[in-house]
């Protein structure tokens, strides 16, 4: 299957969401975050954060909670044959518990390789709180061509 190009530029959705101290604290400690400031408020305030400090891979796996497969979906791709081949962080600022963060993405890029067997897709977001641009996040994910395959 190829992806149609005129999905490259197509902007989703803005998902807008808060984020409650509890959760962050969970995910710091479930990835074994040595770090305080993600799981102390104390800590946190006392190196001059107004919360507990989101540790960094978090915001992906909240993107992914609240968009799902919509743009699989949308773009006609199977999830199930869908892989997560890349993600990078960009921080421009700190991102706290509680704060209400607007996520607004766009398809940057889709390209073939390996003789057309594989097809990219490059998303990327841009983290907002208010109108202060906070993270750049960018994904790929890797489709087989079951057709070619």
């Amino acid at each position: 299957m190829m992806i149609a190009p005129e999905f490259v530029g197509k902007r989703l959705e803005p998902v807008v969401l808060r984020v409650p101290r509890e959760r962050v604290v969970a995910f710091a400690r479930v990835i074994g975050e040595v770090g305080a400031v993600h799981w102390d408020v104390e800590a946190a305030r006392a190196a001059g954060y107004p919360d507990v400090v989101l540790p960094p891979t978090m915001l992906f796996g909240l993107e992914l909670e609240v968009r799902g497969e919509e743009l699989l979906v949308e773009m006609g791709l199977d999830p199930l044959r869908v892989l997560h081949a890349e993600q990078s962080f960009t921080y421009h600022r700190s991102v706290h518990a509680g704060e209400e963060l607007r996520f607004e993405s766009v398809v940057a890029d889709v390209y073939r390789r390996m003789g057309g067997r594989l097809e990219f897709v490059v998303q990327e977001t841009a983290v907002y709180r208010g109108g202060e641009h906070l993270v750049d996040l960018r994904q790929v994910l890797v489709i087989e061509d079951e057709e070619t395959v």
